[in-house]
């Protein structure tokens, strides 16, 4: 499973489960889902509309840490 992590996510709800199409996106498309999934559109405008996320892929239950 993949994670995305924009910067200060956690204030935020992040890290979370990134798109299925993650691969596909394009940086627009990517801020576009940052803003829906909680990320403030200030933060996106404060990277001018870049932002640098950390991603990482865990194979176990987020939950248990597992």
């Amino acid at each position: 499973m993949m994670y995305i992590d924009p910067p200060s996510g956690w204030m935020y709800g992040f890290p979370k489960e990134a798109p299925a199409n993650l691969r596909e996106m394009n940086a627009d498309q990517l801020n576009e889902w940052l803003v829906s999934n909680g990320y403030p559109q200030e933060e996106v405008e404060r990277y001018k509309n870049s932002v640098p996320c950390r991603f990482f892929e865990s194979k176990g239950n987020k939950d248990n840490g597992q």
